[in-house]
């Protein structure tokens, strides 16, 4: 189907949350767990990710031992919103 010109085509956006865990992964290491609509897509062991802050544009802080930044993790798409969860869980509401 080709859309006329000047014609509005509907767009029907989904909302999807990634959810982002400093926590201990599935091979009994600590790490940091990636889910998406609850399942585990992604997982990596750092020993050294204490805990989780979101910066004020919905990026995650991977922090380790005195607050020092590991990492920051950002979602290369419309975000909507995130939530920290707990110190060491944070949600990412995106739009596809």
């Amino acid at each position: 189907m080709v859309a006329e010109p000047g014609s509005k085509q509907s767009h029907k956006s989904t909302q999807t949350i990634l959810t982002v865990r400093a926590t201990v992964i599935r091979d009994g290491t600590p790490g940091i767990s990636l889910s998406l609509g609850g399942e585990l897509i992604g997982e990596w062991s750092d020993s050294r990710a204490r805990m989780l802050s979101l910066t004020e544009d919905c990026k995650v802080r991977i922090h380790g031992t005195d607050d020092k930044l590991l990492y920051l993790f950002s979602v290369p798409i419309k975000v909507v919103s995130g939530e920290a969860v707990s110190d060491r869980e944070v949600a990412i509401t995106f739009e596809l």
